[in-house]
């Protein structure tokens, strides 16, 4: 019987399955939310439920059983620690995967957007996280677990970051800022200070006002040249050059051969002012110097990479245009 190979990219906010035979034709793509354990509500009880429906799902389109993938490699959100690690590792091992390779779901952008899956990613999404894949294979992760791991980037810190500041901005006599304005004339519909703390608190319980809505005040108001903002921006853009610093220089990326970064993530990709990867792409060109450095903006999914990955673990090659004309189709 013909085997299969999964790709599966489980995100924070949603999740993508590729279903491909090992002759490289594509049986299926699938959508789902997310398959991050951290934010399901029972844990890692509910995500062996998730990961074994949608498993399931997508090998009953084919009349296929766990017996028959070949390999899977799943990139998944939340695993961050060696001991969450484990645990997922269990769960697909009891959900009948055997030969497997789980990964945060970071490292799957490096196989998808750098060049024969070497370099270094960069993602700034529902959270900010940073992974390499270097020339011999070793793998390494900076960041990615919020303020423990001082992730300047993220959809909820530029919401709180502006936050902050429009609240300084009010009652603690700091710099003025735009947002303000903005926040009050076009989110919150309201004209005075007063009234601020209770209408913010109240539209954030009511999912009224979103972090993806903050956000775009916050690049809105960089491109229009608010000091504050751009400040803000300035901070994220110093935390992913110094982290991109520490990649380049701490694993095996020859120095004379292009370093090759790729930038992925709904506010990397999706926002219209480029204020912050230009920021990003300024600082770590003055931090390495002379060095070679090429930056990839990643408009495929990463589930692309997932499915490379898998491809290579069975000895086969395929064409990535092969792969992404499958899924776009």
């Amino acid at each position: 019987m013909s085997k299969v190979i999964i790709g599966i990219d489980g995100g924070g906010t949603k999740s993508h399955l590729g279903l491909f035979s090992v002759n490289g034709d594509c049986l299926g793509f699938f959508t789902h939310g997310t398959l991050n354990h951290e934010l399901l509500p029972k844990g890692f009880e509910q995500l062996e439920d998730v990961l074994q429906m949608i498993v399931e799902e997508a090998l009953d389109s084919v009349d296929k059983k766990p017996s028959d993938i070949a390999y899977a490699v799943l990139g998944l959100a939340g695993v961050d620690t060696r001991e969450q690690h484990e645990i997922i590792s269990q769960i697909l091992k009891r959900i009948g995967i055997e030969k497997f390779t789980l990964c945060n779901d970071g490292y799957l952008v490096v196989p998808a957007g750098c060049p024969k899956g070497v370099g270094i990613c960069a993602i700034n999404g529902t959270g900010s996280v940073l992974t390499a894949i270097d020339t011999k294979g070793k793998m390494y992760q900076v960041g990615g677990i919020g303020d423990i791991t001082d992730d300047c980037g993220g959809s909820g810190w530029y919401a709180s970051q502006m936050l902050r500041n429009v609240y300084c901005d009010l009652f603690k006599s700091a710099p003025k800022t735009i947002m303000t304005q903005m926040l009050f004339s076009s989110k919150l519909f309201i004209g005075h200070r007063d009234l601020y703390t209770e209408a913010i608190t109240l539209a954030m319980e009511a999912n009224s006002i979103t972090y993806p809505d903050l956000n775009q005040l916050v690049f809105s108001a960089a491109g229009q040249g608010d000091i504050v903002a751009n400040r803000i921006l300035q901070d994220s853009a110093e935390h992913y050059a110094r982290c991109i610093e520490f990649l380049a220089n701490n694993l095996n990326f020859p120095k004379d051969e292009t370093l090759y970064i790729t930038l992925a993530g709904s506010i990397f990709v999706r926002e219209k002012v480029d204020i912050l990867p230009m920021l990003i792409k300024k600082r770590v060109n003055e931090l390495l110097g002379d060095r070679p450095v090429e930056f990839i903006n990643l408009q495929d999914p990463p589930v692309i990479g997932a499915i490379m990955w898998a491809f290579r673990e069975i000895g086969v090659l395929v064409d990535i245009d092969k792969i992404r004309n499958s899924i776009s189709n």
